[in-house]
C-alpha cells in the first residue's frame, strides 16, 4: 500500500504504471477513459495524455467551470468530452452540498435537485479501458449504471475506497464487493484508492 497526500495525482500515476506493466492489458492509447468525479481536472489531464479519448463528469457547477477552463487551457479540449453531471444507476436529478475540511474543492450528492445524474451505460460507449470513480459515496450506483460497460469493455477500475467510512456503513464495501462479484480482482492500493483488474 502506498501512503499519499490528499489531492495528489500520484495515485493515478501509480495505477497507470501498474496497467502498463500488466502484460494482459490492451494498448492504452487505443482505448477510452472515464473520469467520474473529475473535480478541476488533474486526473483528466493525465488520462488525456494516455488514452485516445476521455469522458469527464463533474456535477458541481462551480467546480465544472474550473474543469472546463483547465481542459481548454491545457490544450486537451479536442480529446475530452465534458459533462456537468453526476453518474448514477438511473437517470435522475440531484443536488450538491459542500464537504468541509477537505484539501480540495469537494461536494457530495445531497438529494434531488437540478443537476443531471446519468448511468454510464446510457452513453453507449465501447472500448473503454479505464474507469475512475471518485464520486463521494455514489460508487455503487455508478457501477450499477455501468453494468453493460463493465461486462463488455472490461475496463480497469480505479476507485476511491475509504475504510473509515466503509466500516460504519450499513452496507460496508458494497461497491468493491460488486466489482468482485463481476469477476474483478484488486490489483493495488494507492492511499485511499484501489485499482481493480478485470478477471480473465
Amino acid at each position: 500500500m502506498y501512503v499519499l497526500e490528499d489531492g495528489s495525482a500520484k495515485p493515478l500515476h501509480i495505477a497507470l504504471d501498474a496497467i502498463r506493466s500488466d502484460r494482459s492489458a490492451p494498448q492504452m492509447s487505443e482505448r477510452i477513459a472515464i473520469d467520474a468525479g473529475a473535480n478541476v481536472g488533474s486526473y483528466t489531464r493525465l488520462l488525456a495524455e494516455t488514452y485516445s479519448r476521455v469522458y469527464s463528469f463533474e456535477p458541481s457547477p462551480d467546480t465544472f467551470a474550473c474543469l472546463e477552463r483547465n481542459v481548454y487551457e491545457w490544450g486537451h479540449y479536442p480529446k475530452v468530452r465534458l459533462y456537468n453531471a453526476a453518474v448514477g444507476d438511473v437517470r435522475s436529478y440531484v443536488s450538491m452540498g459542500r464537504s468541509f475540511g477537505r484539501l480540495s474543492i469537494t461536494s457530495r450528492v445531497k438529494g434531488s435537485g437540478s443537476i443531471p445524474a446519468i448511468p454510464l451505460d446510457s452513453l453507449g460507449l465501447q472500448n473503454v479501458g479505464f474507469l475512475k470513480l471518485d464520486v463521494e459515496g455514489f460508487e455503487l450506483k455508478a457501477l450499477i449504471g455501468a453494468t453493460h460497460l463493465l461486462r463488455e469493455s472490461r475496463p480497469y477500475v480505479f476507485m476511491e475506497v475509504k475504510p473509515a467510512e466503509e466500516e460504519v456503513s450499513d452496507n460496508p464495501y458494497a461497491a468493491e464487493n460488486h466489482l468482485l462479484a463481476l469477476g474483478y480482482e484488486m490489483m493495488l492500493e494507492a492511499g485511499i484508492n484501489r485499482l481493480f483488474r478485470p478477471g480473465t
